[in-house]
């Protein structure tokens, strides 16, 4: 909800998770988050002629060989310190370029001067450094991994889903998402040492004060925040959004109440919070969480 939030402010284009257009978009045309399929979404049709001369000239199956062997986790250290042979600095930049091409191309036909991409592949960050010209900052998202854990047990289902196999969103047993918790913050944690501009933002504390935390991520996105009626301390009015991807709530518009979520605490099974505990102890301290809330 944070990142359609940040759309009621004209000078930013939320696009959801573009790490999941080539499969999700081109291939399986799911619906953008105005409702009409990808294929036929004016905003989507004008960017892809903008970007490549027209969707059907990009290889989408490409896009993706290239996304599972480059944009993972455990390829960070390599796309951190910038090593390889030829071939392969010539196959990340190629990676790059589609991420790149489709951002200024949006800039473009949005008349916004900031995008907005939540992806949440935590070496797709790696990967933009190698484009040229493309001014990065990541804003960490950070929510108690219990309470993550708990989110990732229950069943949603994807109303966006075109097939039978992705009709609902992936489950994770506790403690494996405890690890892709741990796993997926240190690698975020790890852009600061590459000096890429970093924002830490707890759910907590958006949930608490909406406004203060929209206010913080336009300035660290180089933008003066405005007065925006859309916004208050308790609800947002979501606009209308074309995001190619992402959690079930980019469908909703209109006012939509804010408060914590915190029903992990009493449904979570008590063996399943003191495991997630144990594993995310460090990380959660470092992030301000108790370590055994009642």
């Amino acid at each position: 909800m944070f990142e359609l939030s940040l759309g009621t402010d004209e000078r930013v284009v939320p696009l959801g998770e573009v790490v999941h257009l080539w499969q999700r978009s081109l291939i399986d045309d799911e619906p953008c988050g105005c409702g009409e399929p990808f294929s036929q979404c004016s905003f989507w049709t004008e960017v892809g002629a903008k970007a490549f001369g027209g969707w059907d000239r990009v290889d989408a199956e490409r896009v993706l060989t290239l996304r599972h062997r480059i944009d993972r986790t455990v390829r960070t250290p390599q796309l951190a310190a910038r090593v390889g042979g030829p071939a392969w600095h010539t196959d990340v930049r190629e990676y790059a370029s589609y991420y790149s091409r489709i951002y200024r191309a949006a800039v473009e036909v949005s008349g916004s001067s900031v995008v907005v991409d939540s992806s949440k592949q935590a070496s797709l960050p790696y990967v933009l450094r190698y484009a040229d010209g493309l001014d990065v900052r990541v804003l960490h998202c950070v929510r108690d991994s219990r309470a993550v854990a708990y989110s990732w047990t229950k069943q949603v289902a994807r109303p966006d889903a075109t097939t039978p196999a992705s009709r609902y969103m992936t489950r994770y047993p506790p403690a494996v998402l405890a690890m892709k918790w741990l796993q997926h913050n240190l690698v975020i944690d790890g852009l600061r040492l590459g000096r890429l501009p970093t924002m830490l933002l707890r759910y907590e504390d958006w949930a608490d004060d909406p406004v203060a935390a929209y206010r913080s991520t336009l300035a660290f996105a180089g933008l003066e925040p405005r007065a925006n009626d859309h916004v208050d301390h308790d609800w947002v009015d979501l606009p209308t959004t074309h995001t190619c991807s992402g959690n079930p709530m980019r469908f909703t518009t209109g006012r939509v109440g804010i408060r914590r979520d915190e029903s992990w605490k009493s449904s979570l099974p008590r063996r399943s919070r003191a495991l997630v505990t144990a594993l995310t102890a460090p990380l959660l301290a470092t992030y301000g969480y108790r370590r055994a809330p009642r």
